[in-house]
């Protein structure tokens, strides 16, 4: 049996580990994130230019906050003008696409002159259809909020869905229902209901915020806790287990080989007589510790 003192430091080295475990869980099973402000991604003026319109986006940009003054006018294509940023360059240097997958949900606090929601538009990179670098081939996915300007509006990456003009141009008669949030090459917000069409108009953008779990660490933790369970129940096992009685254990295998040597008696009568629990059992006990089996043993100490 582990020492008294050994099986409580054990113990509480364990509960320790556990706790620690549960403690990082709790503090660090969230992801949060923040593209605007502090985001530190490139800014740039959206348009519809690319898709044969003539809207324009004037942007003012600050430590604080982002004004961008639209004008939306006819084109090609459904007209849209404001702010975009491009989450594949951080800080002025090129990075990977963006992992959106890891988060739930925005925050965006924005606010405008005249319309009364404004869209929000991730592009993705899409490995069937899109080709790097070429804007109108990433995948849009959109969602419309509110802009109250009063505080931020939550919305759910679930909201986001694909544009049916797209999915047409890419041969698709309906939603395949596809995303690559994890392959997000840019974060836009645009006019929406009540833009006027010719009238200039403001986008205010204060800020835009992500949260969500993070699944990797929690699964991650998960694991470890487990394991560390599983020792914890091997050491209490270890700890708490009652020795087996060696003095009485080799009294019974003194006194088997002394009745192989001096009496003519079974194996199974000897096991009735040292009150082994079975003739195979004192063979396998009287095995382990003469190094031979009964019977060999009497032929040779006879």
């Amino acid at each position: 049996m582990i020492p008294k003192k050994a099986r409580i430091l054990g113990i509480a080295a364990f509960a320790v580990a556990i706790g620690a475990c549960v403690a990082l869980l709790v503090t660090f099973s969230n992801n949060a994130g923040a593209i605007f402000p502090a985001g530190g991604y490139e800014v740039y003026a959206l348009t519809d230019v690319a898709a044969g319109g003539a809207s324009t986006s004037d942007l003012d940009v600050r430590d604080s906050m982002i004004s961008a003054h639209v004008n939306i006018r006819s084109g090609k294509a459904y007209p849209y003008a404001g702010i975009g940023f491009n989450l594949m360059s951080l800080n002025s240097r090129p990075v990977g696409y963006f992992n959106f997958s890891r988060y739930d949900s925005l925050a965006v606090m924005v606010e405008t002159g005249r319309m009364r929601t404004v869209t929000l538009r991730l592009l993705t990179f899409d490995p069937t259809y899109s080709t790097q670098g070429q804007y109108l081939t990433y995948r849009p996915l959109e969602a419309e909020i509110a802009a109250t300007g009063s505080g931020e509006v939550k919305v759910s990456l679930s909201d986001f869905k694909n544009k049916e003009w797209w999915l047409a141009s890419q041969g698709l008669d309906k939603d395949d229902g596809l995303s690559y949030f994890f392959m997000t090459a840019m974060f836009e917000v645009f006019n929406g209901e009540g833009a006027l069409r010719g009238i200039p108009d403001d986008i205010v953008l204060k800020g835009v915020r992500m949260w969500g779990e993070d699944r990797d660490f929690k699964k991650g933790m998960y694991a470890a806790i487990g394991v560390l369970l599983l020792f914890l129940g091997a050491f209490l096992f270890a700890a708490f287990k009652k020795p087996r009685d060696v003095s009485a254990f080799e009294k019974q295998m003194q006194e088997t080989a002394r009745l192989l040597t001096q009496t003519d008696k079974s194996v199974a009568e000897i096991a009735i007589a040292v009150g082994a629990k079975s003739a195979s059992r004192l063979e396998r006990d009287f095995c382990r510790l003469y190094g031979k089996k009964p019977l060999e043993y009497r032929k040779k100490n006879v």
